[in-house]
């Protein structure tokens, strides 16, 4: 059986066990950061804005505490197009929407939103994926080219199908004529 003074000190060497993890994940990551993309935003043309969700949770404090966000929409080498900054007071959890807006001249391709909270318990981040696609000002390109494609093929049929329509009409007259003359007789 246990003594009492070995009880005490398996709870006590418990006890520093489990504080001293809590310190560890607290101090390895303070804030947990989701960012929350709404389909609409997913994919989307350069020039536009994007609207997306910032959620904290404080995982190492229960006090108030002022952090900075910064956010960033960066390419797919990691570089970034557009960024901002905030500083806003956190307590235990809190949501904020945020929004960049694309550089007209934005090449399509995969894309992130990236978010880094700071404050004085650390550092934590999150990352969320974006797609740009091309312009509409490219895509009317393409539909003008398509219609001129069209255009140039229907030209190109008809002046191509005239032979045939001529062949076509004068068997049509050779039939009206056989069939006239079948009828007299």
């Amino acid at each position: 059986m246990l003594s009492a003074n070995r009880l005490i000190l398996i709870i006590a060497i418990i006890l520093v066990i489990c504080s001293v993890s809590s310190i560890i994940v607290s101090a390895a990551q303070s804030f947990n950061v989701e960012i929350e993309l709404p389909d609409s935003y997913k994919n989307v043309n350069p020039g536009n804005d994007v609207w997306f969700t910032i959620k904290l949770l404080n995982l190492a404090n229960t006090q108030r505490v002022d952090v900075t966000l910064n956010y960033e929409i960066a390419d797919s080498n990691g570089k970034s197009i557009i960024h901002n900054t905030k500083t806003v007071a956190i307590e235990t959890q809190a949501s904020f929407v945020a929004d960049l807006k694309l550089p007209e001249n934005s090449l399509p391709g995969d894309y992130n939103i990236n978010v880094v909270v700071n404050s004085s318990m650390g550092e934590s981040t999150a990352t969320t994926a974006l797609k740009v696609s091309a312009s509409k000002n490219d895509m009317m390109l393409y539909y003008v080219l398509a219609g001129v494609i069209g255009l140039v093929l229907i030209i190109f049929f008809v002046i191509k199908s005239r032979p045939i329509l001529k062949k076509i009409k004068l068997k049509m007259k050779i039939n009206k004529i056989v069939k006239d003359k079948l009828k007299k007789n």
